[in-house]
């Protein structure tokens, strides 16, 4: 199989690239063709794939072995965040290069970091640049500060260890949901003191999200989630969150307001009608097309989405509802160990 056996007296590479997989054969070998491409000398980094036995095929085997890359088998499925996890654990670099099976990377992506990391010794991690196509960003930085995509996040082995690792309990088994593990894990890396720069040398492209019918729902489950991080780390949290910045104003949770405005939209127009009252009707009417329209445009108008973008709003702020729960378990639990 791919999994070879780590040699002591070896000498590390600077590299470890980790990639936590659910065995998506194509995008994979897209992958590791981009890595064995890479213009950094290969006795300068490792690849350790993490994926469960059961997601390991026998093609995805030998294309690991092709690329002397290392399978980091997992006993069972407990997000990307324990893949990571696992995966740092057996890995020998200095620095842990973080990106995702679906994802290729830039000719120059590891030989820009070693540049950056050789320019500012004192560096701990590197976030760089990851573009959909079209060069388009995937997600849109209102301010400077980093984002941690750990489709393309650098850090070093042992500020990585004192960070703690991502943190596995934004991970849902029932219906694989997980979301918030990498801003959870940055702003550990910032409040253990990390040392954090951008780079938009360091480039990954990715693939375009949530493009099937259904996906606006399994993405606003996600929100589940959010109570968790806003408990661990409140400040960081309500700073950086979704905010959306317009001049001198800055808008807190605007997705999640227009949810809610659409939801109340509705029980005042249902009041309005119930009772008779126009002006109530009509001011519960425009709240809630107001509310639709912001929700709508997450999908860029796109009219196959409509009929599902009603249901967002109720499945979001049920999963705020549910985490808020969830997150108090976790905390009282974590607070009795």
């Amino acid at each position: 199989m791919a999994t070879r056996p780590r040699q002591p007296d070896e000498q590390a590479p600077r590299f470890s690239v980790i990639v936590p997989s659910i065995g998506r054969e194509a995008g994979l070998s897209l992958l590791l063709d981009s890595l064995d491409a890479q213009s950094l000398p290969r006795d300068q980094f490792e690849i350790l794939v993490a994926m469960t036995s059961g997601a390991m095929s026998e093609a995805i085997g030998a294309r690991l072995e092709s690329s002397g890359a290392t399978a980091v088998l997992l006993a069972e499925a407990r997000g990307p965040g324990s893949a990571r996890n696992q995966a740092a654990r057996r890995a020998r670099g200095e620095i842990l290069a973080f990106t995702e099976d679906d994802c290729v990377v830039d000719r120059d992506w590891l030989a820009h970091a070693a540049r950056r990391f050789d320019e500012e010794p004192g560096l701990d991690a590197l976030d760089g640049w990851t573009e959909k196509p079209g060069h388009r960003p995937v997600r849109r930085r209102p301010t400077s500060d980093p984002l941690y995509l750990p489709t393309n996040l650098f850090v070093k082995r042992a500020v990585f260890a004192r960070a703690g690792g991502y943190g596995e309990c934004f991970f849902e088994a029932h219906g694989g949901i997980y979301f918030r593990e990498d801003s959870d894990f940055g702003f550990a890396l910032e409040e253990s003191g990390a040392r954090v720069a951008r780079d938009k040398t360091v480039i990954v492209l990715h693939p375009d999200e949530h493009t099937r019918f259904m996906d606006p729902l399994r993405w606003a489950r996600r929100y589940v989630m959010d109570p968790l991080l806003e408990r661990r780390h409140p400040r960081l949290f309500r700073e950086r969150i979704e905010v959306m910045h317009l001049g001198p104003l800055r808008i807190r949770r605007p997705f999640v307001r227009a949810c809610a405005l659409y939801v109340a939209g509705l029980g005042l127009t249902a009041v309005g009608m119930a009772s008779h009252r126009p002006a109530v009707t009509i001011a519960g009417v425009l709240a809630t097309a107001t509310g639709l329209l912001v929700v709508w445009a997450k999908w860029s108008f796109d009219l196959r989405r409509l009929p599902v973008v009603p249901i967002v709003p109720f499945v979001l702020l049920g999963s705020l509802a549910q985490g808020q729960r969830r997150a108090a378990r976790i905390v009282a639990g974590a607070a009795k160990r």
